[in-house]
Parts: structure tokens; sequence; C-alpha cells
């Protein structure tokens, strides 16, 4: 295994793969991006020239954009690519057969130096690795859109090689990304338990009608959203006092959802086609093209990335 990442080769070209050859790409590396769909691998590099106009319109890119899009190749094969690679990030459909198939495909295909990992949001992709990959596979949990937004859940297998892990993640912080270690699999990592379970009590209070979708909004940004760039989950406890923790654990229950359902309110607004920003409804109606609503957001997310570094907010 080199000690310094050289060339990355991104399979899957959709909304997490194109930001990951970008972002990789931002950080001096030679990328190979591939896919199975011709017209979505025409259809990246625009994109990307798109969002590089919006890192440079926030001050967070002031190099040549033709100088980071020509650190990215494409094609639709990714057998060349991966034998002289450094790492092969997987990100495919999330598809147990399909994953399978292409882990299987990449054992004869890799070089002896290759690490793979999988960005993988839920799947314990590691029973569907063939044994002779165990030791250099691992997950890589990014979140979108990875060139902006820089934690990665690194998850070892049950046979990952510690010095993979370790490797790994200074090749990530190399690039500026934040790396957050598990130490073995878990469904739903870190921050996707979390979310389910505020997603859990979100929805119940919202189909119970005791807050309104825009209430919980503004009591979370007014509160929780301020304070955890800075203290997180955990060291919030301390300033608030461990003893104070163990007393409200000690409280009668206040008889939170613990069940996971489907919630009523969902459904229906997928019923009525309101899926989100890229339906321009979902539990709030927006205006503008989908790519006019995303920019406004990464203008804004890239202005409180900003903010955190200045004050070493990645950094526990």
């Amino acid at each position: 295994m080199n000690s310094k990442l050289s060339s990355v080769v991104v399979i899957g070209a959709g909304t997490m793969g194109h930001s990951l050859a970008l972002m990789f790409a931002l950080g001096g590396k030679s990328v190979h991006l591939t896919d199975v769909d011709a017209s979505r691998l025409e259809a990246v590099k625009p994109l990307m020239l798109s969002e590089l106009g919006t890192l440079s319109e926030a001050g967070e890119f002031e190099g040549d954009p033709a100088g980071v899009l020509g650190r990215i190749g494409t094609s639709l094969d990714f057998r060349k690519a991966v034998a002289t690679a450094d790492l092969v990030v997987e990100a495919i459909v999330e598809n147990i057969e399909a994953k399978k198939n292409l882990y299987s495909e990449l054992l004869s295909c890799i070089g002896p130096q290759t690490i793979v990992s999988s960005n993988t949001s839920y799947l314990n992709v590691f029973p569907l690795v063939p044994e002779a990959m165990q030791k250099r596979f691992l997950i890589t949990h990014f979140f979108s859109p990875p060139h902006i937004v820089p934690l990665v859940e690194i998850v070892s297998g049950p046979s990952t090689d510690p010095e993979v892990m370790s490797l790994v993640r200074e090749w990530l912080k190399e690039i500026n990304m934040s790396p957050a270690l598990l130490k073995q699999f878990v469904p739903g990592f870190i921050v996707n338990r979390l979310q389910r379970a505020i997603g859990r009590e979100m929805f119940y209070m919202i189909d119970e009608g005791f807050a309104s979708p825009e209430e919980i909004d503004r009591a979370v940004k007014s509160s929780l959203a301020l304070r955890m760039p800075i203290v997180g989950v955990v060291r919030r406890v301390d300033f608030a006092g461990v003893d104070m923790a163990l007393r409200a654990l000690k409280n009668p229950s206040i008889g939170l959802a613990s069940e996971d359902r489907i919630s009523p309110t969902v459904a229906s607004l997928v019923e009525q086609g309101r899926f989100g920003v890229k339906a321009g409804k979902g539990f709030y109606d927006y205006c503008g093209t989908q790519e006019e609503i995303l920019k406004n957001r990464d203008l804004k997310l890239l202005r409180i990335k900003q903010v955190m570094k200045e004050l070493d907010a990645f950094e526990p």
C-alpha cells in the first residue's frame, strides 16, 4: 500500500459519485470516474463546473476549473483504471446483489496495493466481500454533497487491517475531510442512527399534531443547531453537567416514540407528489429551479463551514 494517495477510482457517477470525484480532484488527486450509464457520465462535467462556480462564489475555490476537471477521467469500464489505483470507492446503487457482483469482479482486476471502500449508508457489505479482499476493504460513508460536507465515517470490517484504517484516515485528512472512526459495523453508523432517532420523534410530533414542521425547525435551528457546531452532542453533557444527565435519566419517561413506523404525514405527502426539493414542494413549497435551490443551500453551507473552520469546530 502506498503511503501517499495519488490515484482514485470512483465507481458510480450519481449524486454522491460525481461529488466524490470532484472532492478528490480538488484535493489534487488523479481521479477516474466510471458508470454503466453513458448519459450520466456526459452530464457530470457540466455539473461539476457549476459546483466549482458555487465554490468560487463562496470564496472556497480560487483555482482554474479546467485544471480540476482535467484531473478527472471518465469511462464506462473500471477494469483498467483499478489495476493501478491506490483507492477504489464504490458508490453504486444500494443493492446487495449489485454490490456483491461488483466486489467479485474487482478482486480479479485490482492491483496488489489497491484499497477498496464502499460508500454505503446502511448496508453491512462486509459479508459480500471475497475473503481475499477483506483485509483491504472498509466502509467510507460520505455525506451529500461530499465536496462541501467534510464528515466521512470510516467503518472497519471484522478482518480489515488496522493499517488500512489508519492510512485511509490520513489520506482523507490530507484533503481536508473530517474522518470519524467506527471500530465495527453498526447499522446506520453514527450520524444516521442519531438522525433516525430525531426523525422518529419529529414525525411523531407532526403526526399527532403537537407542533407544525415550521415550529419544529424553528426550535431546532434556534437551539440545538446553534450549539452543536461547538459542543457536539456528547460534550454538551459536560457543559450541562454529567450529574444533571444522570438525574435526567432517572426522571420519569417522557414517552418518546420508541418504534419505527410509517408516518401517515410522510405517506400522504408522497401520495400528493410532494417529494421535496426535487419536486418543488414537500413539507415546504420552494420557488426556483432545483439547481437554484441547491446552489442557495450550498452557498449557505459554505458560509457556515468557513465560520466553523475559524472556530476549529471540526475537531472535538
